[in-house]
């Protein structure tokens, strides 16, 4: 089945952006107003999108979000935007790793890994490894890790490549024969939710639009505050 006309959502970062892929390809690629706030000018951006594309609401066949990990506000934001325009439209929903969509914004070296990594806060990192064998299998599993930034520098090994908007946040600490992805690379990027959410849709995989939820991958600082009193 051909899921397109399919708009894709990625809010998991500062920066936010949506994609249109008609025909199984990339129609339009935004970025959203970096001065304006996501919940804003995500709904009026996606409108003017599918406007100039000459795509209904209701035409669309498929609905795919980075789901996270990622800035809790933006995940829900970006989620809840997509399970309406899906609920509303009856068009397949499907959530999709952030850290998988930014791994196949690089290419695999040989006989090395690719390492996704985010921003946790508080001195951590949500990371994902992934060697050419896993790119061909993305969404099979849920490879998100959550260490502390030492120890995520600790595992990476010569020819390996970083990609993700943290990265030159440790480059000066990252090991001798580790590349870091470009800038451009490292920005998570809605082309990449569309086209990994494509692959899943074809292997039979989507998500009930009242099921679907933000996959935080850890407590907030509030949450984990409360709970070490609770254990104290």
């Amino acid at each position: 089945m051909n899921y397109c006309p399919l708009l894709a959502v990625e809010t998991s970062g500062r920066t936010a952006s949506i994609a249109l892929f008609c025909k199984g390809t990339l129609e339009r690629h935004v970025a959203l107003p970096a001065n304006e706030r996501v919940a804003v000018a995500l709904v009026p951006a996606a409108k003017n999108l599918l406007a100039e594309a000459n795509v209904a609401p209701a035409d669309l066949v498929a609905v795919a979000v980075a789901s996270g990990p990622g800035s809790f506000t933006g995940l829900r934001i970006g989620i809840t935007a997509a399970k309406t325009l899906a609920y509303a439209t009856g068009a397949k929903l499907v959530g999709v790793n952030t850290l998988d969509a930014l791994a196949t914004q690089v290419p695999t070296p040989d006989n090395s890994s690719v390492w996704a990594v985010l921003d946790a806060q508080r001195g951590d990192v949500f990371t994902a490894k992934y060697d050419s064998a896993v790119l061909d299998q993305l969404g099979d599993a849920d490879r998100t890790q959550l260490l502390a930034g030492a120890d995520w520098l600790q595992q990476l090994q010569p020819g390996d490549v970083v990609v993700g908007p943290v990265a030159a946040r440790y480059a000066k600490q990252i090991p001798a024969g580790v590349t870091i992805a470009t800038d451009d690379q490292c920005q998570p990027h809605a082309q990449s939710v569309g086209q990994l959410g494509l692959s899943l849709l074809g292997r039979g995989e989507s998500a009930d639009p009242f099921q679907l939820v933000p996959h935080y991958h850890r407590l907030s600082a509030a949450e984990e505050k409360a709970r070490a009193q609770r254990q104290g």
